[in-house]
């Protein structure tokens, strides 16, 4: 798995909050659009195919590190 950048896990952190791209664009003070640049990325490097899979993986991950 390739390593995300702290954009990117940012990102996937807010993304596992539930917040849209709109908001976490807000948050960041970045434009919408690069926040789904980011999105792309992050998908394509831990192999996932949506939004709600980047978020379950997240939470997942946070969970084993929490064990």
């Amino acid at each position: 798995q390739a390593a995300l950048t702290e954009r990117e896990q940012q990102i996937l952190s807010l993304i596992s909050k539930g917040l849209s791209n709109k908001m976490i664009a807000r948050q960041l003070n970045i434009t919408e659009g690069t926040v789904k640049v980011h999105v792309k990325h992050l998908l394509k490097k831990l192999n996932l195919r949506s939004r709600v899979e980047a978020a379950v993986w997240a939470v997942n991950t946070a969970r084993q590190f929490e064990s």
